[in-house]
Formats: C-alpha cells, structure tokens, sequence
C-alpha cells in the first residue's frame, strides 16, 4: 500500500486556498457571471478582432502571468465568439495557436537562460521542480502531455529550457503539441458551444484541484531531478 505523504499536498492546496480567495472576490466585489465575460469578450473582439485573441493567448502561455486565466479560456472564448462560421473558427484556433506557441518558446528561453530564478520569488519553486520531474522522466514527450492545459504547459516549457534540450527539437515538439490540442479544443467548443465554458469555471478548477491533492498525497516517492538554484 502506498504511503500517504501530506506534505505533498501543500502545494495544491495553497493553489485551492488562492481560488477559493478569488471566488469570494469575484462574489464580493460583484464582478460578472460567464454569460456577461462573453458579453465583454465578444466587444473586444468585434473592435480589435484576431489581434485581442493573439495577445490573450501570448499571456495566458507565459509562465506565471497566465495563472491569472482560467486554463484554456482564450481559445474556448475565441471559438465561441467566432460562431459557425468555420473559416472565422480556423483562423480563430489558427491565431491562438500561434500566440500560445510564441508564449512557450519565452518560457523555454526564461528557462534555459535562468531568469525562472525570478520566479521562485513568486512560490513557483515547487510547481517548476514537478514540471522538471516530468521533463527529466519522460523528455521531451512529456510535451504533449502537458500543452493540453496552457498554465501546465508553460510550466513544463520553461523546465525543458532548464534542462537545455535542444531548442529545434522543443520548437517541432511544441508545433506539433500546440497544433493537435489546439484542434481538439476548438473541436470540442465548436460542437458543444457556450456550455462549455463550464469547464473553466471555478467549480472544475476546484474539482480538479481536489483531485490533484489526492494523486500529491498518494503519489510515489521517486528520485529526484537536482534542484533550482
């Protein structure tokens, strides 16, 4: 039977403790439901069009920065926004494909060029050493294993840069991973439509980090990458 490790968990549950702070916040202060945020959004996009999305996908893909979305809203909003028409939704997914890759290619040059150090500052510490665990047990593919989430992404990109893998070898793995997720995201949101925002909303976030504290507490203990310095 595996051992039951609680201090593993404080890392998600400090992550659980900054949502829930931020769900009273938005409570308190009043600030819009979903259906009101697409309201906005879809005002930004109608004056600023494919630009707003490359811009909201290059922050939501960097490294810390993108903490502040929900996971995966920039592309779930642009398809949204784009409607049925199919050209607007691939030149949607297209656009955002492009901004998030950009914004992995920054992580891994923040990576291998040490300023991640500036991170740690910040409570990164652990979440960029399990990231380097990843990276260190699976290599590279461990890129397609994390670019389904943006935040989990940046995170691993800037880990292969502290590792120093090749960089030709990141840019055709992060192509490759960005494009399928991407497909499979705006796909998804496509057919399903507005509903699927659900996915984002807090009470996933909550559900998913719960999950998380379980896998951390029963999780393996395994040997270690070297640590940041």
């Amino acid at each position: 039977m595996a051992k039951i490790d609680y201090k593993k968990a404080f890392l998600p549950i400090g992550v659980l403790g900054f949502f829930m702070l931020l769900y009273v916040s938005w409570r308190f202060f009043g600030l819009p439901e979903e259906d009101k945020i697409i309201e906005i959004a879809r005002f930004y996009f109608d004056k600023y069009g494919l630009a707003i999305l490359l811009v909201s996908a290059v922050i939501e893909g960097t490294v810390l920065i993108g903490w502040y979305y929900p996971g995966s809203l920039v592309i779930f909003l642009g398809v949204i926004l784009a409607g049925k028409d199919i050209p607007s939704v691939v030149a949607a997914v297209s656009t955002i494909t492009l901004g998030l890759y950009f914004a992995y290619i920054l992580n891994f040059l923040i990576g291998k060029y040490g300023w991640y150090r500036l991170l740690l500052k910040f409570g990164l510490r652990e979440a960029l050493e399990d990231a380097k665990k990843r990276v260190t047990k699976h290599g590279l593919p461990a890129i397609f294993m994390s670019y389904w989430q943006p935040n989990l992404g940046a995170l691993v990109a800037t880990s292969v840069g502290i590792l120093e893998f090749s960089f030709g070898k990141f840019l055709l793995y992060s192509i490759i991973a960005t494009v399928l997720w991407n497909t499979f995201w705006g796909t998804l949101v496509y057919f399903i439509g507005e509903g699927v925002l659900s996915l984002v909303g807090l009470r996933f976030v909550f559900l998913a980090i719960f999950l998380w504290i379980l896998y951390r507490m029963w999780q393996k203990e395994t040997s270690l990458p070297s640590p940041l310095i």
